[in-house]
C-alpha cells in the first residue's frame, strides 16, 4: 500500500496550529496597523457572508447603499457606489450559476442604460459610469424575478424597515444635528435627509413606501407605527412636489383603506409633542417659499427647464452625455425633471429608447392597482424631479413592484400578492358544496359531489 501524498499528512498537523496564527496576527496587526487590520477583517467577514448567501448578500448591498451610503465619500465616489458595485457582481453570479427568467421590470433600467451608452459613444465617454448605475438595477430585479415569492416577502419587508430606520435617523436629525441639515436658499427653517442624503431622495423613496403600506399590505400595529414615523419624516424633508403628489394618490387610499388613517391619529398624536414645533416650521416653510418665485419653486423650475432645453442646440440628436447637465447650466444646478434631463443628456435618440423601457414597465402593472399607483406617483412626480433616475428612489421601486407583480410561474400555494389581500377577511373560503348529493336516475349512476375549490375573496388588484 502506497503511503499518503504530503499535503494529505501535513494538512492534519498543521490545521490546529490556524486558531493561534490567526490570534497572533490580530493583535499584531491591531498594535502595528489598526485601520489596515480592521479592514482585513472586515473584507474577510464579507467573503465569508457572501460565500455562505450570495443572493441575501447581493440584493443588501445593492439596496442598503442607496438608503443609506451616498453621503460618504470613497475616494472619487461614494461609497453607496461601491457597494452596489459588488453586490452586482455577486449577484450577476449568482444569475450565471442557475436556469434564469427575465422580467419587464428591468426594462426601464437596461432601456437608459443603452440611452446613456449611446450618448456616451459620441460625447467621449461622458456619462459612460451611469451604464454601470443602470444596469446593476437591472440585475438587481433580475435576482427578484428569479427568487421565490417568500424570498421577494422577505426583501420587501427588509426595505420597508431599511426605510422606517432611515426615517428615524431623519427625525433625530434636528436634535442631533447629523448629518447635515440642508437649509433654504429663502432663509426660513431647514430640510432634511438623513442618511437618505438629499431631502429630496428621502421625500420620493418614503412616499413608495407610504403608498405601498397604505394600499398594498395588511395594517399591523408595527405597520401602522412605520407609516406614522414615514409621515412625519415626509415633512421634515420640505419637499412639496414628493407632498402634493403624495396627497392626490393618498384619496383613494382614504376611501378604500378609512380604518387605516383611524389607526394612524394614536401614534401621530403621542409624536405630536416631540416633532411639533419642528414640524410647523416646516411647513411654514413649505408655505412661504412657494409659488412661482424664490429659488427651487415652480416659477425657478420653469426657468430650470428652459435653460436645459437651450442647452441642447448642437446635440439634439444624443445629447451632451450622461451627468453632464450641472456643467451647462448657468447656476451649476440639475434640470430638475426626469424627461428634460434625458432630452439633454442622452438627446432624442436616447429619450426614444428610455421611453420604450418607460411604456414596457407601465403595461407590466397594469394587472396590480398598488403597482399602477406607485408608478403614477413616479411618472407624475418625475416632471419636477428626476424621480426615475435617482437611485434610491428608483430601487426602491423596483424592490416593491417585484413583489406586486409576481412571476406567472409562482407556486400556486405560495401567498397571494399583498394588493390582493384584503383586511381582516379570511384567504380563501370554499364554495358552496351540497350536503347531500341527489340520487341517480333510473339506469344512471350517482353523480358525484363538487370538489370544494378555494376562491379568494375581495381582490383589489
Amino acid at each position: 500500500m502506497s503511503a499518503p501524498p504530503l499535503h494529505a499528512r501535513l494538512l492534519p498537523a498543521l490545521w490546529p496550529l490556524v486558531p493561534g496564527v490567526a490570534v497572533v496576527a490580530a493583535v499584531a496587526g491591531a498594535l502595528l496597523a489598526p485601520l489596515a487590520t480592521a479592514g482585513a477583517a472586515l473584507g474577510l467577514g464579507v467573503v465569508a457572508v457572501t460565500a455562505r448567501w450570495p443572493r441575501a448578500t447581493a440584493l443588501a448591498a445593492m439596496v442598503g447603499g442607496p438608503l443609506y451610503l451616498s453621503g460618504y465619500a470613497a475616494g472619487p465616489v461614494t461609497l453607496d457606489n461601491v457597494a452596489v458595485l459588488y453586490g452586482a457582481a455577486v449577484g450577476t453570479g449568482w444569475l450565471l450559476a442557475r436556469r434564469r427568467v427575465g422580467t419587464p421590470l428591468a426594462a426601464w433600467p437596461v432601456a437608459v442604460a443603452l440611452a446613456v451608452t449611446l450618448a456616451a459613444a459620441v460625447n467621449g465617454g461622458a456619462g459612460l459610469p451611469g451604464t454601470a448605475r443602470f444596469l446593476s438595477l437591472a440585475v438587481l430585479v433580475l435576482i427578484l424575478a428569479n427568487s421565490t415569492a417568500a424570498a421577494r416577502s422577505r426583501t420587501v419587508a427588509w426595505v420597508e424597515g431599511a426605510v422606517t430606520v432611515g426615517a428615524l435617523v431623519l427625525l433625530a436629525q434636528p436634535l442631533t444635528g447629523y448629518p447635515e441639515a440642508f437649509g433654504t436658499a429663502e432663509g426660513v427653517g431647514q430640510r432634511f435627509g438623513g442618511l437618505f442624503g438629499h431631502p429630496n431622495f428621502a421625500a420620493y423613496t418614503i412616499c413608495f413606501v407610504l403608498l405601498y403600506q397604505l394600499y398594498a399590505t395588511r395594517f399591523t400595529a408595527l405597520r401602522a407605527g412605520s407609516t406614522a414615523v414615514l409621515l412625519l419624516a415626509l415633512l421634515l424633508t420640505g419637499s412639496r412636489a414628493a407632498l402634493l403628489v403624495f396627497l392626490v394618490l393618498l384619496l383613494p387610499a382614504v376611501w378604500l383603506r378609512a380604518r387605516r388613517f383611524v389607526g394612524l391619529l394614536l401614534p401621530a398624536l403621542v409624536a405630536l409633542p416631540f416633532v411639533g414645533t419642528t414640524v410647523l416650521t416646516r411647513l411654514e416653510s413649505i408655505s412661504r417659499t412657494g409659488g412661482l418665485s424664490g429659488q427651487n419653486a415652480s416659477g425657478w423650475r420653469l426657468g430650470q427647464w428652459q435653460d436645459a432645453l437651450e442647452a441642447t442646440r448642437g446635440h439634439e440628436l444624443l445629447g451632451i452625455g450622461w451627468g453632464q447637465t450641472v456643467a451647462v447650466m448657468g447656476d451649476e444646478l440639475g434640470a430638475h425633471s426626469t424627461y428634460v434631463q434625458l432630452w439633454l443628456e442622452v438627446g432624442r435618440v436616447g429619450t426614444a429608447v428610455a421611453a420604450v423601457g418607460l411604456a414596457a414597465l407601465l403595461l407590466s402593472a397594469r394587472s396590480s392597482r398598488t403597482a399602477s399607483v406607485l408608478l403614477a406617483y413616479a411618472v407624475v412626480a418625475s416632471i419636477t424631479d428626476p424621480v426615475l433616475l435617482y437611485p434610491s428612489c428608483l430601487t426602491v421601486l423596483l424592490v416593491l413592484l417585484a413583489q406586486l407583480l409576481p412571476r406567472r410561474d409562482d407556486a400556486p400555494a405560495t401567498e397571494p400578492a399583498p394588493d390582493a389581500v384584503p383586511d381582516a377577511v379570511p384567504d380563501a373560503v370554499p364554495d358552496a358544496v351540497p350536503d347531500r348529493a341527489p340520487g341517480p336516475r333510473s339506469g344512471g349512476t350517482r353523480p358525484t359531489a363538487p370538489t370544494a375549490t378555494p376562491r379568494p375573496l375581495g381582490a383589489l388588484a
